[in-house]
């Protein structure tokens, strides 16, 4: 069995409430298990697994994120890494549940998109401390695209979210379970167009912070207390779902019974707490 990572034994106080406890504690769970299923990887840096070795990581990494800052009451970072693990989510599930191999391909060719599009709009000073550190740089980062060319390797950045969302809905489920069959693009608006805002930093967002009445009577300038529980509720469900499209797709896992039950879970949790 994995470590616990020590990071963990660092959560803050909120994490004494019985609800943001309760998802904090499952979410860690849903990991670790989904750790132990995936194993060690063992083969080349350029194979698809250690592809979804990283991704699965930072999916990781922004979850314990969330979490430490949720019991914190760093809410506004807790948002905004929140509407970055829904997009994780989303876009993961979008390209392993795909029957079209093409996703796959525009996922991959949109990388030299992106790092031609930086390199060629680097100062001359920048370019040489990176070449300094890195050697010469690559003759296709600094090449000028034709329209054609710019066109074919973005084609991944041409669906929006929220299609990609609906569209990733509409596909048969993986397992005849509850979970399977959960949708992601009911959360769009919430979720993504809400913490895009605080991502945004524009004036919706800062009417998200306000003075609050502590519980000796004093006020602070913070979000308004429920948004921690809620937004470790939202992270542990996007937790299973990842964890269970990963585990079953990627791995070869026979994973809907665990992660169904993980789900079963996180639904007494809600009712236990939302009513």
């Amino acid at each position: 069995m994995a470590k616990r990572p020590e990071v963990l034994e660092h959560l803050g106080p909120y994490v004494q409430h019985g609800p943001i406890a309760a998802f904090c504690e499952l979410s860690e769970r849903v990991w670790s298990s989904y750790n132990e299923l995936a194993g060690r990887i063992h083969i080349g840096q350029n194979s698809r697994e250690y592809l979804i070795t990283r991704m699965l990581y930072i999916a990781e990494v922004t979850s314990t994120a969330i979490r430490l800052n949720a019991t914190w009451a760093l809410t506004h970072a807790a948002m905004s890494l929140l509407r970055d693990r829904y997009e994780e989510t989303i876009r993961f599930s979008w390209l392993i549940r795909n029957p079209d191999p093409e996703e796959f391909a525009k996922y991959q060719r949109a990388m030299v998109a992106k790092i031609n599009s930086i390199v060629r709009n680097l100062d001359a000073e920048t370019i040489r401390r990176f070449e300094e550190e890195m050697g010469p740089t690559p003759a296709w980062a600094m090449e000028t695209l034709s329209k054609q060319d710019r066109a074919f390797l973005d084609e991944w950045n041409v669906l929006d979210l929220k299609s990609m969302a609906t569209k990733r809905d509409a596909f048969p489920p993986l397992a005849d379970t509850l979970l399977a069959k959960e949708r992601l693009a009911t959360s769009y608006e919430a979720i993504y167009r809400q913490f895009s805002s605080v991502s945004h930093y524009d004036r919706y967002s800062i009417e998200l912070l306000g003075l609050q009445k502590t519980p000796d009577g004093s006020l602070m300038l913070a979000a308004q207390p429920h948004w921690p529980a809620l937004l470790v509720l939202k992270t542990a469900l996007f937790d299973i779902i990842h964890c269970f499209e990963a585990a079953q797709v990627c791995h070869k896992k026979d994973a809907a019974e665990i992660f169904n039950s993980f789900f079963t879970e996180w639904y007494w949790i809600c009712k236990r707490f939302t009513g």
